[in-house]
């Protein structure tokens, strides 16, 4: 730059201000009400093992469902900030803002700019991604890395003589597959895109099978604990319900709001679909080989899952996360191809970016009332009072809640909780029934317990021992039974 010049912006529209326009929205609303929502589900125990020391959080991986990555992050970022619900959900909020980016970015580089601003729309305005953008987990981390891992697979048949795609590509699934055990799908997608098109095949199979060596090479340490609970899941099952038929449309349904849009989003796969194959059969259309990588990275995990399901259950919304990025760029990609005049797709695009406004919740719900339920135990809980927690891992939202400082101490949680009273079981083995023949009341608070406790061995003794009294529900699942003497 010479000296007495000024850099010139581009002001071009769409060129600049409306991919920026874009970058304020998804941050303004992905900040907005990110402490609206209990810490529930899952998130107090990621944020209690995040807390504890490398050795405590280590010890915890060999049964968990998911590899280190993100717990590391957590681990390192509560310890400048704090246990808190705006700064634990703050990682999440960033990397669901970076991924908007990146499929603008996916859709405009390799697509067109309407695609890519269309593609980040969507996925903008998707309840389902607001949901994890507020939420102290991994999948919005895992939406971020494959978008990234896709980008530059793309990035790399376009321009297969910079190997530094490939090296990018490598550390890029390597550390997907530490963020999550599906991140292996994403191997699946790429290996199937190289294999099926013969322009891949002769262009970048070579640095593409070195760059999957590198990735795996990475993860030996972490192959063990994988297999270990691979094995696992498949003789035990997993706690997720086989899926139904009608799951293959529910699920897009949870990635675009409601019904209007998802069904209106099928008909124009569909309408793509046929109008591709009719102009097939003329001799006309071909199906370009981003578009082929396109319906891979969607419909063969989509179905993959659904039919492994059947044996061993993991069509679950959020662990279809990675899939549901791809999904948005098929639409986009469909609404592009079913007009050669690009201003009927942009009033096709502009139509189903309005409807997903109008179906959109920046405060969508995550139907936990943990808060509420844990105040109306301490206000109810007298000093002859014993409080029963089933399934035993309720015990970190509890204390959450209850306490943040015993929280805060993760060597003595089980016994700072039976100091107060409070008992965590999966069922009645676990109790020390004595505890309870002074006791004027129990509160027994459970949430699914009938996984944990098929038998209803806990229940069951408290009729025998007690009067019930009441039953207060929360939300659905959520419940307090009341016994006294």
């Amino acid at each position: 730059m010479f000296i007495g010049m000024k850099p010139k912006l581009s002001t071009d529209l769409p060129g600049f201000w409306l991919p920026a326009t874009g970058l304020l929205l998804v941050t303004v609303l992905r900040f907005l009400f990110i402490e609206t929502n209990d810490v529930a589900m899952d998130e107090p125990f990621t944020v209690f093992f995040a807390q504890a020391d490398l050795h405590t959080l280590f010890g915890m991986l060999p049964h968990e469902n998911n590899p280190p990555l993100y717990f590391l992050l957590m681990h390192y970022w509560v310890a400048w900030f704090s246990i808190s619900p705006f700064p634990i959900r703050f990682l999440s909020c960033i990397f669901s803002i970076l991924t908007a980016v990146m499929l603008y970015k996916t859709g405009k580089d390799f697509f067109s700019q309407h695609a890519g601003i269309f593609a980040a729309a969507l996925f903008t305005l998707s309840d389902y991604h607001q949901l994890f953008a507020h939420e102290a987990r991994v999948y919005a981390l895992f939406a971020l890395l494959t978008t990234v891992s896709m980008y530059l697979f793309l990035a790399s048949t376009t321009k297969p003589a910079r190997k530094q795609y490939f090296l990018l590509m490598a550390l890029t699934n390597a550390l997907l597959i530490y963020a999550h055990f599906f991140g292996f799908f994403i191997f699946l997608i790429q290996a199937l895109s190289v294999l099926s098109i013969r322009e891949y095949r002769r262009t970048i199979l070579k640095p593409y099978l070195g760059s999957v060596i590198f990735s795996l090479l990475a993860y030996i340490p972490y192959f063990p604990i994988f297999f270990k609970r691979f094995f696992q899941s498949a003789a035990g099952g997993t706690w997720v319900e086989p899926p139904v038929i009608s799951d293959l449309y529910t699920m897009l349904w949870r990635y675009m709001n409601a019904p209007v849009v998802t069904v209106a989003a099928l008909v124009i796969l569909a309408v793509a679909l046929m109008n591709l194959i009719s102009g097939a059969w003329k001799g006309g259309t071909v199906l370009n080989n981003r578009n082929i990588v396109l319906l891979i990275w969607f419909f063969v995990p989509y179905i993959l899952m659904f039919l492994v399901s059947f044996i061993i259950p993991m069509f679950l919304d959020r662990y279809t996360v990675f899939i549901s990025v791809g999904f948005y760029l098929l639409v986009a990609m469909a609404v592009n191809s079913l007009f050669k005049e690009s201003k009927y797709s942009i009033i096709l695009m502009t139509a189903f970016i309005l409807m997903m406004a109008v179906t959109f919740h920046p405060g969508v719900d995550n139907k936990r009332r943990l808060k509420e339920t844990i105040g109306f135990i301490s206000g109810n809980k007298g000093p002859h009072t014993s409080v029963i927690i089933c399934p035993q891992w309720l015990e970190y939202g509890f204390m959450y809640h209850y306490d943040q400082q015993k929280f805060k101490d993760y060597r003595h949680l089980r016994a700072l909780l039976n100091q107060d009273g409070i008992y965590p079981a999966n069922d009645l083995s676990a109790l020390d029934t004595v505890k309870f023949r002074e006791c004027d009341q129990v509160l027994y608070f459970e949430e699914w317990a009938s996984v944990a406790d098929p038998g209803k061995t806990i229940s069951d003794y408290l009729e025998r021992r007690f009067r019930f009294n009441e039953t207060f529900t929360f939300y659905q699942n959520i419940k307090v039974h009341q016994y006294v003497k």
